[in-house]
Parts: C-alpha cells; structure tokens; sequence
C-alpha cells in the first residue's frame, strides 16, 4: 500500500483511504481530502510534506502523511454525485461544476451565478431541506444558506463525505 509519506514526489495519486481518529478524518476532509481526490507529493523533508491538493499547497507533518492512503488510479465513482442527489442531513464537497453544452450562454450564466455565490471547487455544502419533489434545495455554504433549483443543483459535481 502506498502512503503519502512514501510516495514519489511530483507524482499524480488518489486518495483511497484514511485512517486515524475522526477529528482527523473531519479535518482532512476539511482540507479536500476525500476518496478519489487527486494529490502529488511536492516536496519531503523528515518531518514534513508539501502536498499540491486542489490547486493548493499544504504542509503536513509525516504521521499525518502516513495515514493517508494512495493508488494510482481512481477507485470507483461510489462516492461521487450531483448536488440534486444528496439527502437533507448529508454535507458534501464540491468537485466541479459541469456545463453540458459548451455553446449554451444559460449554461455559462448558471455556473458563473453558482460561482459568485461561493459554490467552488472544494467547498463543503451540508443540504438542510429538500422539497418534496426535489425543488427547490435549501444549503448551508460557508457559513449562509442558499436555495438552488434543481436544474442548478444537477450541475454540481460533489464527494459525499462520511457523516460527520
């Protein structure tokens, strides 16, 4: 099994498993590390790991690196989901946002509005309410909430995460 203590540097891997406690779970997670995330290890010294997650560089000690285990390819898609998919009660991570037809302008207005309201690669967004035929969905992103149709909700590419 690979870790990301003892993976090659500058290599591209995904995240497969993690173990320790749940506050670290829940922190990693936090940091955008879920199941399946694309994660190279920058840069090693004997304490520490630089590693580029998400477009961003994070340090973290050695025995947190040693918790985290990689495989070179993606395991699965279980995990992954739109946004419309979640249950109330459940958070998610936000992986993307899709536009399915390149030469829609509605298209790109729908993912420029998602954007302005913080709906942003590696966000978490805990679903609070659904209605009963799925629209409209009620959200807590950073810190407010929001309420998204679900045709804006199907563009929306997430992780679920474990409950917390």
């Amino acid at each position: 099994m690979i870790t990301l203590n003892t993976c090659q540097l500058k290599q591209t891997y995904f995240v497969s498993q993690i173990h320790g406690d749940l506050d670290t779970k829940k922190h990693l997670q936090n940091l955008g590390f879920v199941k399946n995330a694309r994660v190279a290890l920058m840069n090693r010294d004997k304490s520490n790991g630089v590693i580029l997650i998400h477009n961003s560089r994070i340090a973290l000690d050695n025995t947190i690196l040693a918790n985290i285990d990689l495989s070179k390819e993606m395991i699965g898609n279980e995990h992954f989901a739109k946004l419309s998919t979640i249950k109330p009660g459940q958070t998610a991570l936000v992986l993307g946002i899709t536009t399915d037809n390149l030469s829609d302008a509605s298209d790109h207005a729908v993912k420029r509005r998602l954007l302005d309201m913080g709906v942003t690669r590696g966000t978490r967004i805990y679903v609070r309410k659904v209605a009963p035929f799925g629209d409209p969905m009620e959200l807590h992103v950073r810190g407010y909430e929001l309420t998204l149709r679900k045709s804006e909700a199907e563009k929306v590419e997430v992780s679920v995460l474990e409950n917390d």
